[in-house]
C-alpha cells in the first residue's frame, strides 16, 4: 500500500510540474527578437495583472486610420521591483515606447521599459 502511495504521489507531482512548464511561454513565441520598432499612441486600457502587464495604445497609422497595439511588459512583482505601479501609466496617457515587435505583423510590441516616454 505505501509503494502505491508513493508511485501515485510521483505521478501527481511530475503532471503538475509538466503542466507548469508547459504553461509559460518564450518571448520569442510572440515577438521577432531581429525586429525592433518604436511606436507612440494614446493609451486606451490598462490589463494591471499576472502573468503580464499590457497597455493597449491607440496609433494613427499612415495611412491616418487608427490601429489598436498590444503593448506587453514583465510581471507585476517584475514591475513593482523597478518602481511602476499601476498609476505610471494610465488611460488617456500619450506615450512613446519601444521594444521587440510581434511576429507575423501583429500589432504588439514587447516593451523595453527603458524606452518609456510619457509625452505631454
Amino acid at each position: 500500500m505505501r509503494f502505491y502511495f508513493t508511485v501515485c504521489a510521483i505521478l501527481v507531482c511530475t503532471c503538475l510540474k509538466y503542466n507548469l512548464a508547459v504553461g509559460h511561454h518564450a518571448i520569442s513565441a510572440n515577438y521577432d527578437e531581429n525586429s525592433l520598432g518604436t511606436i507612440e499612441g494614446s493609451v486606451v486600457e490598462v490589463f494591471w495583472a499576472n502573468p503580464h502587464v499590457h497597455y493597449y495604445l491607440e496609433i494613427t497609422n499612415d495611412l491616418g486610420s487608427i490601429d489598436l497595439w498590444d503593448i506587453e511588459t514583465s510581471s507585476l512583482i517584475a514591475l513593482s521591483r523597478v518602481g511602476w505601479t499601476k498609476e505610471t501609466i494610465k488611460v488617456g496617457d500619450t506615450i512613446r515606447v519601444s521594444g521587440q515587435l510581434g511576429r507575423n505583423g501583429i500589432k504588439r510590441l514587447n516593451l523595453d521599459r527603458d524606452s518609456l516616454q510619457i509625452l505631454e
